[in-house]
């Protein structure tokens, strides 16, 4: 199928982009147009008009202080993959950029793309709410920073208005003494996740973030604080049994579920290789 007809725009510069938002009806802002274009393709958005903002130069560059790294809202998942821009994370951010679609995909896809498009079985809602990052938001009524936690509201809902645009992905430098892991289980390379979780694993401490769980990414509190009142290994059932109070999954689910939660944990642990990408 072919997208119903829509006027074009190409703006230049963050403020005429604005302008446009402010100014047109039924308008969609285009990044690298890899969730974006399928979706128009099969009819199910039809905008009046699409505003392309890649070829705004001031939303490719970056910033980067003792606090962080912040991205412009275009940068390429491969300019984070081959390390074009720094890494605040300690290699997680290069790792979850490897995983997501294909080559081709990952020269187009955009960080503020994947979260304003909030489908948590993508690796950037989850990857970006374990690590607390915000994005940087602007209108002609103003500028705002909303945590990606709060951005994320449902399935391809965000609280974004129509008329905001997001400029900038503020990542925080992770923390001194923090491992890492971060399993995906899909059907194939490039596919969004069936189960994505990530673990960050630091001195009397173990948070865990799990995706393609819920609508939106999910913190597994009840998960731990079983973990943290365990002395030794925890059994999988167990852990599924957790992970089942924390996200309302069950059978065949929760035990897959399961599975990415226990080998990310092993992972950041240090006791297997880091990061995994499984295919069921």
């Amino acid at each position: 199928m072919k997208p119903a007809e829509f006027a074009y725009h190409r703006p230049d510069s963050v403020e005429e982009a604005l302008g446009l938002l402010g100014e047109l009806e039924e308008a969609k802002v285009l990044g690298g147009g890899q969730s974006l274009l399928p979706i128009l393709n099969m009819r199910l958005a039809a905008p009046a008009h699409l505003i392309d903002i890649t070829g705004i130069r001031a939303l490719r560059r970056f910033e980067e202080d003792d606090s962080g790294v912040r991205y412009g809202a275009v940068t390429t998942h491969m300019m984070i993959e081959d390390g074009l821009v720094p890494d605040p994370a300690r290699g997680l951010l290069p790792h979850a950029a490897a995983g997501i679609g294909y080559r081709a995909v990952r020269n187009r896809g955009t960080i503020a793309g994947s979260l304003a498009h909030s489908d948590s079985s993508a690796e950037w809602p989850t990857v970006l709410s374990a690590l607390d990052a915000a994005v940087h938001v602007r209108s002609n009524r103003g500028d705002r920073r909303i945590p990606v936690r709060e951005l994320l509201l449902g399935f391809f809902t965000t609280a974004l208005a129509e008329d905001e645009l997001i400029t900038a992905v503020e990542v925080p430098r992770l923390r001194e003494g923090t491992r890492w892991g971060m399993v995906k289980m899909a059907r194939k390379p490039g596919e969004f996740a069936e189960s994505l979780a990530i673990t960050l694993v630091r001195p009397g401490e173990t948070e865990i973030w799990l995706g393609a769980a819920r609508d939106v990414p999910v913190r597994l509190a009840e998960t731990e604080t079983v973990l943290a009142g365990s002395i030794g290994p925890i059994a999988l059932e167990q852990l599924a049994e957790a992970i089942g109070a924390d996200t309302g999954s069950s059978g065949y689910e929760r035990q897959r579920h399961a599975v990415a939660v226990r080998r990310a944990l092993e992972t950041a642990r240090g006791e297997t290789v880091r990061g995994a990408e499984v295919h069921v």
